[in-house]
């Protein structure tokens, strides 16, 4: 499969209104993020109409390069703009001669709205449209050239532009100015194409997990049951804030050899009151019945719990480092694992 990329505008383009917000620098930055999500998938090969930060194609080589690309799907990627600050909302524009996008145009839309939502709290869905105008004869033709021309020149069967939030509402603009956003927005794409047209992802044996595509009828805890783990991990490990809520075709990952058991300490952080990275004060919560020569084994409540020397990531499930290293790293309290 064959993907056209198109980051609007050039490296200075719109500038938002927070200050050195341009959307045009942004939207390059997501674009090459996307790419390299998509290329997880095997026999997807990736184009950008924008080989550098400081390029800005016209319109036309936009659309027909990806045309002639013969890409399946074309994306041109954008933050919106208007003159009330207070607008806010993504927008999705299709070609009014591919009526069979409107779907892919929509969950794309969603996916969109369900990363930035959970950060702006205002973000929705403004909709799938069509923009058209007369052309030769009085033919109705998209008006936005991007568009027009990626369906002229080639066999694009989705073509989309994807308005990002509003560069000029400073809460979506403030959420699209963080590099670990982009990240996110490419991630809610990429799983979206990836799921609608059945993409593979390419064996990576070393990337630590597995990838599990949710059915029709799945729990998050079935999942979990499956695999051996429990859907809290599951649920921490991949982001979900509500475990009730998983959608068909949503790509959950598969943290490799974890099989947790009730008591599993998995994370611990000290009270920087009473502990400093190096030294062995532990806070007043932290009881002697937590805690075991290296090598030996706890018991809790008659269950066996890991080797309390090591600390466990809880991305990977791989043993790591001494107890006093892990205490100096920042994270929140004590948890033990639910029993399967």
């Amino acid at each position: 499969m064959i993907i056209t990329l198109d980051p609007g505008h050039g490296q200075f383009g719109n500038p938002g209104v927070l200050p050195g917000y341009y959307e045009g620098t942004r939207v390059f930055m997501l674009a090459y993020e996307l790419k390299r999500q998509l290329e997880r998938f095997e026999d997807v090969r990736v184009f950008v109409t924008r080989e550098k930060l400081g390029d800005d194609p016209s319109l036309a080589f936009r659309g027909r390069y990806a045309g002639e690309k013969e890409s399946t799907l074309f994306i041109s990627l954008h933050t919106n703009a208007a003159s009330n600050k207070a607008a806010h909302g993504v927008s999705v524009f299709r070609s009014v001669k591919r009526p069979e996008s409107e779907e892919l145009g929509r969950l794309l839309g969603e996916a969109v709205v369900g990363v930035m939502k959970k950060h702006t709290e205002i973000t929705y869905l403004r909709g799938v449209m069509t923009r058209t105008q007369s052309g030769s004869g009085g033919a109705l033709e998209d008006y936005y050239g991007v568009i027009r021309n990626s369906v002229k020149y080639g066999c694009v069967k989705y073509s989309y532009i994807i308005e990002h939030g509003f560069h000029t509402n400073e809460t979506e603009c403030a959420y699209m100015f963080e590099d670990g956003s982009l990240q996110a927005v490419a991630a809610a794409e990429a799983e979206t194409i990836g799921a609608y047209f059945g993409l593979k992802l390419r064996e990576d044996p070393d990337r630590g997990y597995t990838e599990y595509t949710v059915e029709k009828g799945d729990t998050l805890i079935g999942i979990a049951r499956k695999f051996g783990t429990t859907y809290k991990v599951l649920a921490e490990y991949n982001g979900i804030e509500d475990p009730d809520l998983i959608r068909t075709g949503q790509i959950i990952k598969i943290p490799s050899s974890v099989q947790i058991s009730v008591g599993d300490t998995v994370r611990i952080k000290e009270d920087k009151d009473t502990y400093y990275p190096g030294g062995r004060k532990f806070p007043s919560w932290v009881h002697d019945y937590d805690y075991a020569v290296k090598g030996g084994p706890v018991y809790r409540n008659g269950d066996r719990c890991v080797l309390l020397g090591e600390k466990i990531n809880r991305r990977t499930g791989r043993h790591g480092s001494s107890i006093d290293s892990w205490c100096s790293i920042s994270y929140v309290g004590k948890v033990y694992a639910e029993k399967k």
